[in-house]
């Protein structure tokens, strides 16, 4: 049930065919899941995101990091069409602490 409603997921969300579907997590290391997959789909390839350098079980820290990297800079990071929003917006909120003057980030650029 888990490949099916995978493989259905992307099928509805691609505005085109697939070449290929990056798996992360924790199902990326179930080969039993990743050859259900593959076999739902039928076409693409069915590959772990370590196979393009970014670990599997890590993708999710990653993301917050860039997130957070972005919000820091006052930089964007939506996607306008994906999220309805009306233009880019810079996503999250930094709530400095009480040693925020005493950290890396609370001194001037």
């Amino acid at each position: 049930a888990s490949a099916r409603s995978i493989a259905m997921a992307c099928r509805r969300f691609s505005r085109q065919a697939l070449d290929e579907v990056l798996v992360c997590g924790g199902g990326a290391l179930n080969r039993t899941l990743m050859d259900m997959l593959g076999r739902e789909l039928d076409g693409p390839e069915v590959k772990a995101t370590a196979e393009r350098g970014i670990d599997p079980r890590f993708v999710e820290a990653d993301a917050f990091a860039v997130l957070g990297h972005l919000t820091l800079r006052g930089l964007p990071a939506n996607v306008a069409g994906i999220t309805g929003a009306a233009g880019p917006r810079v996503l999250g909120k930094i709530t400095p602490g009480p040693n925020y003057l005493g950290t890396k980030l609370g001194r001037p650029v």
